[in-house]
């Protein structure tokens, strides 16, 4: 919730307030616009600070560095004049929730797990815990849409992929423009399978069906490509994708992942796709929403941004 200043406050309740929110943010950027468009070199080419309000620079040339620092924050100084101190109270009031969210209020019933050691091998503590989190939500999501097929976009070395394929049950398709990105996420889902294959024959149960992840090079220009090289592998999923049995033993699954085979019978089922996105930067993160919008196929998209400074 965040209130403009004027008494009028913003909501992400719903899509529409969610809307009007960011209708609000454009219309507050739109008189900044030469700034957010140009390139860093061209502010000192074009000496683009000369177009701010000459007080503005004035006061601010003036103030202490720790006090120009809490602008971000929307912490303004009583001795500023009227207009800054209206623009950075307004700047955060615009600002979206950065409050963390309850994940058993936000998805119901979802729980995570740790993972074993040989999913785990190579992350450190925060990709962990990233992942473990982010598989728990996509596994929700991708039931409620009733997709069970996963484009994990801009996928790196397979982490996510493997974790929604070998625990999740889900088919999965991992696309990354490196091709040594998709060298090392078949290397490693044949290690992880080695184990997983072995804790099958120990067992000898037969009753459950894995995917391997399959990992396709591809650089995501537009919404049509991805969706294009999404729905041609599901085509060959079946025939090319090598599947392993699951025992069923103590070891079950947490609650919330899925227990059905990956691969669904139906066309329209197989055409479902939810995208899921861990760190994905670039145009990557803006393709994928695209995507959720133009292609009926995409159910859903669930992403975990990260901001690089």
């Amino acid at each position: 919730m965040a209130d403009d200043g004027g008494g009028r406050k913003y909501s992400c309740r719903t899509a529409s307030e969610t809307l009007d929110w960011i209708h609000a943010i454009i219309e507050f950027l739109k008189p900044y616009r030469f700034f957010l468009d140009a390139h860093v070199v061209n502010f000192f080419k074009d000496k683009l600070w000369e177009a701010v309000d000459k007080e503005w620079l004035d006061c601010l040339r003036r103030e202490r560095a720790e006090k120009l620092l809490q602008i971000p924050s929307g912490v303004a100084q009583d001795n500023w004049p009227d207009s800054l101190k209206e623009y950075v109270l307004t700047l955060r009031s615009l600002s979206l929730p950065r409050d963390q969210a309850d994940l058993q209020e936000a998805f119901p019933g979802v729980q995570t797990a740790p993972l074993n050691n040989v999913l785990a091998q190579g992350m450190n503590q925060k990709k962990k815990h990233e992942i473990e989190t982010l598989a728990a939500v996509i596994g929700s999501i991708a039931r409620k849409t009733g997709a069970q097929t996963v484009v994990d976009v801009g996928s790196g070395q397979g982490y996510l992929a493997q974790v929604l394929s070998f625990e999740y049950e889900l088919s999965v398709i991992a696309v990354d423009a490196s091709s040594h990105h998709g060298s090392i996420t078949e290397a490693r889902a044949k290690r992880i399978e080695k184990h997983y294959a072995a804790k099958i024959r120990k067992s000898r149960s037969v009753n459950k069906v894995f995917s391997i992840p399959k990992a396709v090079t591809c650089q995501v220009l537009s919404p049509t490509m991805l969706k294009d090289v999404s729905i041609s592998l599901l085509q060959e999923n079946d025939l090319e994708n090598p599947t392993i049995s699951r025992e069923n033993n103590d070891d079950t699954p947490p609650e919330g992942h899925g227990s059905e085979s990956p691969f669904p019978s139906e066309a329209n089922e197989k055409s479902s796709l939810v995208l899921a996105g861990l760190h994905a930067c670039g145009d990557l993160s803006v393709t994928m929403l695209r995507s959720f919008m133009e292609c009926d196929a995409v159910k859903a998209v669930v992403l975990n941004l990260q901001v690089y400074i």
